[in-house]
């Protein structure tokens, strides 16, 4: 059994809540070494760490696992 569903939908639970919480691109995101002190909450501070739980684990980067499971872009708004 593959544990991919539920890895997708927790990176697109964190990756949710990023871009509710700040105006940055996931890649301005993800780039940063440090957030602006106005958007670090400890959800905002978890979100961020889930991802970089999940790449560090699948031996990628953070941009390269969104992009692997097409999170790093919005999707068009219609």
């Amino acid at each position: 059994m593959s544990d991919e569903p539920q890895l997708r939908t927790m990176l697109a639970k964190a990756v949710e809540l990023l871009r509710g919480a700040t105006d940055l691109t996931m890649d301005e995101v993800i780039g940063l070494r440090a957030l602006p002190e106005s958007v670090r909450t400890p959800e905002v501070c978890y979100s961020l760490g889930v991802i970089e739980g999940a790449a560090a684990a699948a031996r990628a980067t953070p941009r390269e696992l969104l992009e692997d499971h097409d999170l790093l872009t919005a999707a068009k708004r219609t």
